[in-house]
């Protein structure tokens, strides 16, 4: 089985890979020249069907020179979400040759797409072209889409055990100064009457110093315990982070779309087809893949029988409640029943996405 990402360029029909075929990471649109394009296979998504009008607007069709190079969503009005291979190795002064089309079922483009150029991209600064982890990166459009519905990202669920400590120091501050004052102050009335009444003034200032003098005992415990209550709590309070937490999606239903052949040696479908898989537990993939290739925390895999994408749809979106939880990235050959399709894992990179959108404005917004 040969290692193949999911990215092409479909100026050039060639069917699917060969059993001879394999594509690695680094070998990914270096110059993109004649010689190079002849080397894209061009497969799309197998086992599809026909998306319906409006299903997918913010799904994307990234475009080099005019011909299809990968997919993408629109995750903001000048943002588009893909995938780094897509673009690694790509000149900066080739960015001008990049463009984007939403709101397109097919690749001839409806009357209702809206297309823009490319102003800038931004690939993850961790991306491996040695296992293909942190395949994410961010196109900057030359100016905003608003008309268009933008793709939803996963929203994370704040975990803080802040009101867990504060509770416990305010419960831990008044029990222990109450139980250690109480007995102090019993204990001073009960001997007051007996002093007064029993003994001379001589005896009662015996009696009662001794009393006095014991009492710093009473303050003692009071400092000892009370002060490093006060200061441990605070410590606590202070470096417990608010923690993030998100769905693993195990078992979820997700689904998957994007353009091209359907059929070995068949020609380009010029409709948006989609597909439903089901995202698999990450100890399947690891076994599939390796833990050194499938890094879990930072992908996930998904799969059905005869359903999977495959090259032409890298950068695309995997989509579970309509939220997208993964980004195509790569897989050994397509639909396979030994291997899942993997995705780069949207959760692990949603304050990236969110930073990087931030600091990269479209040139046309400001």
């Amino acid at each position: 089985m040969h290692f193949i990402l999911w990215a092409t360029n479909l100026s050039f029909v060639f069917g699917l890979v060969s059993s001879s075929t394999i594509r690695f990471p680094n070998d990914e649109f270096k110059t993109l020249d004649s010689a190079e394009k002849a080397r894209q296979p061009i497969i799309s998504i197998v086992g599809g069907i026909p998306a319906a009008a409006g299903e997918f607007p913010y799904l994307t069709v990234m475009r080099f020179n005019g011909g299809l190079r990968c997919g993408g969503s629109l995750v903001g009005p000048s943002h588009v979400l893909t995938a780094a291979h897509c673009l690694s190795g790509l000149p900066v002064s080739d960015t001008r040759k990049l463009s984007v089309t939403a709101n397109t079922l097919t690749l001839a483009t409806d009357a209702s797409a809206v297309t823009r150029s490319v102003a800038k991209f931004i690939i993850h600064p961790n991306y491996s072209t040695q296992n293909n982890d942190n395949d994410v990166a961010l196109l900057v459009l030359s100016s905003p889409i608003n008309s268009i519905e933008k793709v939803s990202l996963p929203n994370a669920e704040e975990v803080t055990t802040k009101p867990t400590t504060t509770t416990s120091t305010s419960s831990t501050k008044r029990t222990t100064t109450r139980t250690t004052k109480r007995p102090f102050f019993a204990t001073k009335t009960t001997r007051r009457p007996s002093t007064v009444k029993t003994t001379t003034k001589v005896a009662s200032a015996t009696t009662t110093r001794p009393t006095v003098k014991t009492s710093t005992t009473r303050r003692t415990p009071i400092r000892a315990t009370t002060n490093p209550t006060i200061k441990t709590t605070v410590k606590t309070m202070t470096e417990n982070p608010v923690l993030k937490t998100f769905d693993t999606y195990t078992n979820k239903s997700a689904l998957i779309a994007g353009w091209g052949t359907t059929t070995s040696g068949g020609s380009i479908s010029q409709v948006l087809l989609k597909a439903t898989v089901q995202v698999l537990d990450n100890t399947i993939c690891t076994k599939q893949y390796g833990s050194s290739m499938f890094v879990g925390a930072n992908m996930l895999c998904a799969a059905a029988e005869g359903k999977d994408t495959c090259q032409g749809d890298s950068g695309g979106p995997l989509l579970v409640d309509g939220v997208q939880v993964g980004i195509t990235s790569w897989g050994f050959g397509c639909a396979s029943p030994n291997y899942a399709g993997v995705y780069t894992r949207v959760t692990s990179y949603v304050d990236w996405i969110s930073a990087t959108m931030a600091s990269n404005p479209s040139p046309a917004s400001g």
